[in-house]
């Protein structure tokens, strides 16, 4: 094999790995939530940070890479491009490492997804206390002899 390629297939499987990490700390964030851990919670997202940053130099590493080899084979730097200038045994390894990645991102969208939506819901049911104890906390005021100044 190529030592070009190598790399290659080498940095999408290494940022592979660091988004499947992604993930898992996502995951163990929401299990944290869900047990009102804040201190597990605050940790992990410091662990995110880190891995994050690894990921996103991961992916530009993988970017660099991508261009590098497309201009040797004078195509574009897309999988699908580079995947035909490949020996047949190239091919078949980083179309592999290919799908991983696409397949990873697409459950770390999917875990940000669920994560975003109990976010939302989180909110949704803070300004919702928020409001009835503003309400509690408004006709407490009116029956101790303070003003009302609701509509």
């Amino acid at each position: 094999m190529r030592e070009e390629v190598k790399n290659l297939i080498d940095a999408v499987n290494e940022e592979s790995d660091y988004l499947d990490e992604l993930a898992d700390v996502i995951r163990d964030q929401r299990e944290a939530m869900r047990d009102r851990d804040t201190e597990n919670v605050n940790s992990l997202m410091s662990e995110m940070r880190d891995i994050f940053f690894d990921a996103q130099t991961s992916d530009t590493r993988r970017n660099d890479l991508s261009r590098s080899l497309a201009a040797k084979y004078m195509c574009e730097p897309k999988a699908s491009s580079l995947s035909e200038k490949m020996h047949e045994d190239e091919r078949m390894i980083f179309n592999g490492a290919v799908d991983r990645l696409t397949q990873t991102i697409f459950v770390l969208k999917s875990e940000m997804m669920i994560l975003t939506g109990l976010i939302d819901q989180h909110e949704k049911y803070t300004s919702m206390l928020l409001s009835e104890f503003n309400r509690l906390n408004g006709d407490r005021l009116s029956q101790s002899g303070g003003a009302d100044f609701r509509g």
